[in-house]
């Protein structure tokens, strides 16, 4: 039994290491973060799969075999910092944003009622569900876009705004704002919770 804790962490452990940390930058692509989502796959899977590294690596220590494969050590730890250092800087949402922004101008572009019924498409690398223009006080701003994505497993009302000049409406207590670049704004609204 001691063997088998004393040796570097396997490619099972691995693969089991690197998905929630995926799941978790693939959630951190997105306007406003799935925060609570976040912090459970943190705490109820990544935790204890880091315990259990730790675990393994102090008895390896003891047992004077961590010299074994040292590179295999350093997976876990870099898998980790990786994904720390990318949520940190908020790199997945800035490189899905980026890879996104020609498609999600020129769809914007073609922006000028209400998309009822309408089926869900690709715009860029976020799926678009609804889409129209911004209101204010029941009049649509010229110019102005609004895109409302869907990811899967999770349903949240966020979304881009794109307005011609200036900012969106003051917040109000059912829509938040968070300006990205240029013309464009992160939008979170009621998650009918």
């Amino acid at each position: 039994m001691i063997s088998v804790i004393t040796k570097p962490p396997g490619w099972i452990f691995l693969i089991g290491l690197l998905a929630p940390c995926l799941l978790v930058l693939y959630w951190a692509s997105v306007p406003f973060w799935y925060g609570i989502e976040m912090f459970l796959i943190g705490l109820f899977i990544l935790g204890p799969l880091v315990l259990v590294y730790i675990r393994r690596l102090t008895t390896a220590s003891f047992e004077g075999q961590v010299s074994g494969r040292p590179w295999r050590w350093l997976v876990a730890p870099l898998i980790v910092w990786a994904t720390i250092l990318a949520l940190v800087t908020n790199a997945p949402f800035h490189l899905r944003f980026a890879v996104s922004l020609p498609e999600m101008e020129e769809y914007a572009a073609t922006v000028k009622e209400q998309s009822v019924d309408a089926p869900c498409e690709w715009v860029g690398l976020y799926r678009v569900c609804y889409s129209s223009p911004h209101y204010v006080e029941s009049e649509a701003v010229p110019g102005s876009a609004y895109l409302s994505t869907e990811e899967w497993v999770i349903d949240s009302n966020t979304g881009f705004l794109m307005v011609p000049h200036g900012k969106p409406e003051a917040e109000t207590i059912d829509d938040k704002y968070r300006h990205i670049s240029g013309r464009w704004f992160g939008h979170h609204g009621w998650d009918n919770w």
